[in-house]
């Protein structure tokens, strides 16, 4: 009988403990979130139709700065130019200021950013490409000597 109180006790405290470090909510605006991922899919949805594609490079330069291309390509595997590119970088293991950048058009379907980072190692890169009314968005995680 008293393991069972014991048992009983240790959960009160437990549960209590529990109630009161934390809220229960997991996204500060739920309710915009939702929106905004409503919005996300039907942008998903267009982008696929579009079929664009892209392929990044990152190469250091001897300067410390860092190269930053992305290649975009249409359906018919053609050249993108003309477009609005942009792209923003987090730390995914540190909560460093986001880095926003705008890369320049090089022509060919090139876009290109010298970039100054504050550590080496692993970030997350969110693109945005818009031309014409239409945009596309593209994340990848990237590595930093």
């Amino acid at each position: 009988m008293l393991g069972f109180l014991v048992v009983i006790g240790v959960n009160a405290v437990l549960i209590v403990a529990a109630s009161k470090t934390f809220s229960g909510l997991v996204v500060a605006n739920p309710y915009k979130k939702g929106v905004e991922y409503s919005a996300n899919q039907q942008d998903i949805a267009a982008q696929r139709q579009l079929n664009w594609q892209h392929r990044i490079t990152v190469k250091p330069r001897p300067d410390g700065a860092l190269g930053l291309q992305v290649y975009w390509t249409d359906a018919a595997g053609l050249a993108l130019g003309g477009m609005t590119v942009t792209a923003s970088l987090e730390r995914p293991v540190e909560k460093l200021e986001t880095i926003d950048v705008v890369l320049t058009d090089l022509g060919g379907g090139v876009y290109a950013a010298l970039l100054q980072l504050p550590r080496s190692g692993i970030w997350d890169m969110h693109v945005r490409a818009e031309r014409s009314g239409r945009h596309v968005v593209a994340a990848d995680r990237i590595r930093v000597p």
